[in-house]
């Protein structure tokens, strides 16, 4: 099979990304062409190796990582390591929606960086708090929150935001965004936080992964007011 140079950005992602659906592969690489047509490619890609599939039950989306021949492509233009997955992670929703955050934030252009929180001990992360994720447009950092709900409303603020509040030392951020499942969700977190020192923004993944992470989805109180990062 030859591959184009789509292909080739597949692999790099996955190699941070670790697991996409079918669906985020779509939206990232294929947003002229059907989910048809997507997958047709895909099957392709697993067939000759390049990836490993992954589909639990009928009802469950496909999931797909590097396989052994992604991984020599990679390794031909880079020496670090590359770990091949063996099997999704167990959060795996929490897991999903940080990587749609991430093609979001691919999407929106002008992106210097963005590494989920697997990713960060890897560049000896030394601070006390692990976001799950930290991305980069030009000079602004931004830390990033995805809250499905799991942990209580008054741990979030006094654990969470209590870090942030005491600053990342050596790492300056222009804000910290906070991604909700739902919008109600999103407004008792920011009635939570509302004396909060660091510059918080909410927004909810739907509208995220809709409308993209530089459009002017993001709050500061939990009502609509929307504004952009940039």
């Amino acid at each position: 099979m030859k591959l184009t140079p789509r292909c080739n950005e597949l692999f790099r992602l996955l190699r941070g990304a670790r697991w996409l659906s079918t669906g985020q592969i779509h939206r990232r690489f294929f947003p002229n062409a059907s989910l048809d047509a997507a997958r047709k490619r895909l099957r392709k890609q697993v067939e000759t190796r390049h990836l490993v599939a992954y589909r639990e039950h009928r009802m469950m989306e496909t999931l797909f990582t590097l396989g052994r021949e992604g991984k020599r492509v990679l390794e031909q233009v880079s020496a670090g390591e590359i770990r091949l997955e063996r099997q999704p992670p167990q959060q795996l929703a929490h897991f999903a929606g940080i990587n749609d955050i991430r093609i979001a934030a691919e999407l929106a252009g002008s992106l210097s960086y963005f590494f989920a929180c697997w990713e960060l001990p890897a560049f000896g992360w030394q601070h006390p708090l692990i976001p799950d994720a930290l991305c980069a447009f030009s000079d602004r950092t931004f830390a990033i929150e995805y809250d499905r709900g799991m942990e209580g409303v008054r741990f979030f603020a006094e654990t969470k935001i209590a870090l942030y509040d005491h600053g990342l030392d050596g790492l300056p951020l222009t804000a910290v965004l906070v991604i909700t499942d739902g919008k109600q969700r999103m407004k008792n977190l920011a009635q939570a936080v509302n004396a909060a020192r660091q510059p918080i923004l909410f927004s909810t993944l739907d509208v995220v992964r809709t409308q993209g992470l530089l459009a002017p989805v993001f709050n500061r109180s939990g009502e609509y007011e929307p504004v952009r990062l940039i």
